[in-house]
């Protein structure tokens, strides 16, 4: 009885979706990890250059004047 109901498409289709979870949590999950890696980069980066950037005899940055 329980072979009748799975036929060739459902099975295919259990499959398909099972394939399609998978996947779609390891992007997820790949997605969130580089997302944190590029927030760090982009912090230090932006430390790095407020470091180097040159102020005026008030102590403003060049983009606040």
């Amino acid at each position: 009885m329980i072979a009748a109901m799975i036929d060739g498409h459902a099975l295919q289709m259990a499959i398909r979706v099972v394939l399609y979870l998978v996947i779609g949590t390891a992007v997820l999950v790949l997605r969130y990890h580089n997302r944190k890696k590029a927030r760090k980069r982009q912090d230090e980066r932006t430390k790095r250059m407020m470091r180097h950037a040159t102020r005026d005899e008030n102590g403003k940055y060049p983009w606040e004047r």
